[in-house]
């Protein structure tokens, strides 16, 4: 049974690893947080572009995702909007997106998923 792990993080988790031909992204959030719920999202989205092509996938492949707002009602239509943009209309994956109070006031969003290898 191999683990591949990638983009360690400290002591505290990889930001993506592989495991029985499944990808899994940890929960990310945006390096930039002055930014509105879109370029939030967007920031993120291009960081999962490159953790799944580090893990030898794409975003095409994806199975599940998770996200998490701050403020679930008023941000909902701005981030699938952005996420509606990126994600192939062919390959679209099972999602849920819940409110949540986040690890900080300044981030307004944090996705988190699974794809296939």
């Amino acid at each position: 049974m191999t683990i591949q792990r990638f983009e360690p993080n400290g002591k505290r988790l990889s930001h993506v690893l592989v495991h029985n031909g499944i990808a899994y992204v940890t929960g990310q959030v945006p390096a930039d947080r002055t930014q509105d719920v879109a370029g939030q999202t967007s920031q993120i989205l291009e960081r999962i572009d490159h953790l799944l092509a580090t893990a030898g996938t794409d975003k095409s492949k994806i199975l599940f995702a998770q996200i998490w707002l701050k403020h679930a009602v008023s941000d909902f239509p701005s981030m699938n909007a952005v996420w509606e943009d990126w994600i192939p209309e062919d390959a679209l994956p099972a999602r849920a997106t819940v409110e949540a109070n986040l690890a900080a006031e300044n981030i307004l969003v944090e996705i988190a998923l699974q794809a296939a290898v």
